[in-house]
């Protein structure tokens, strides 16, 4: 990651979206989205919606399931920006900002960082060859892309998120592994994969690629959410594209000898290649 430079995919819808709309949503570009996944629509507003999508083309999210994860569906006008739901970023006011500016707050080397998005994944591009020569020059200028199933790609990305693959329940064990004071909470237990996809065919097969073992906490139905009872939340990635800073954060579950719950937190901050900003 450490030569990546990262991305915050949006796209705008070009046709109004109807609530009952689950074929298509038509946009202007799908660049830098991942060919599944989900998208955060009418951000900040009483019209919040995420909806899940199964497919894409360079200019469609298919296959769309409305009204996951808690929201309603509602009608999207024409214009309205989509925010890929696996990213987490700061919001541009962090002084005092207003609640419906932001999702979480995600306490960074000694800093608050109020944020929006869920922090489930991360999009970025490599430096990259396309004639696999190894010269990733073009001028002064790096060339960026991805490797999709070997071949180095000027239209490749990658991306990394969060999948379930397992659930803890606290009320069966009696453990309260996020330390809120109940044992209602449910977990999602997951791992991290990497998936690479080509730009202008998206719908051909990529790699997919698990990261680690399924160790990884999240709890259902509420991303970024505090995992260690500090009164902060937790995305598993925040990207801060002014800093050109990565901070990566991993909640694992273990066991100990006598088969109880061992939950530790994985951290860092990795410096990307992106332009300066500012």
């Amino acid at each position: 990651l450490a030569d990546a430079r990262g991305a915050a995919p949006r796209a705008v819808l070009v046709q109004t979206l109807t609530s009952g709309d689950t074929s298509a949503a038509r946009v202007a570009s799908t660049r830098g989205f991942p060919p599944s996944g989900h998208l955060l629509l009418s951000r900040g507003t009483n019209q919040l919606e995420r909806v899940r999508y199964a497919s894409i083309t360079d200019d469609r999210f298919q296959g769309l399931e409305r009204a996951v994860m808690g929201t309603t569906a509602h009608g999207h006008a024409q214009n309205e920006e989509l925010l890929w739901g696996g990213l987490a970023e700061p919001i541009a006011l962090q002084t005092n900002p207003s609640a419906s500016l932001w999702d979480g707050r995600a306490r960074i080397g000694g800093r608050t960082v109020f944020f929006r998005g869920d922090g489930t994944g991360f999009s970025y591009r490599t430096p990259t060859d396309p004639s696999g020569g190894g010269d990733f020059l073009d001028g002064d200028d790096l060339r960026w892309g991805s490797t999709v199933r070997g071949a180095p790609l000027a239209e490749g990305w990658t991306a990394l998120w969060f999948e379930a693959r397992d659930e803890y329940v606290e009320a069966l064990t009696g453990d309260d592994l996020n330390g809120d004071a109940d044992r209602d909470d449910v977990f999602d237990v997951g791992q991290i994969r990497r998936r690479t996809w080509s730009t202008i065919a998206p719908g051909q097969p990529g790699d997919d690629v698990g990261l680690g073992p399924v160790c990884v906490l999240q709890e259902r139905g509420h991303p970024a959410a505090d995992l260690d009872g500090d009164g902060f939340e937790d995305p598993l990635f925040l990207w801060d594209e002014a800093r050109r800073e990565l901070s990566i954060r991993l909640f694992v579950l273990g066991r100990s000898r006598e088969n109880a719950p061992i939950v530790r937190r994985v951290e860092t901050v990795v410096f990307l290649r992106n332009d300066p900003q500012g």
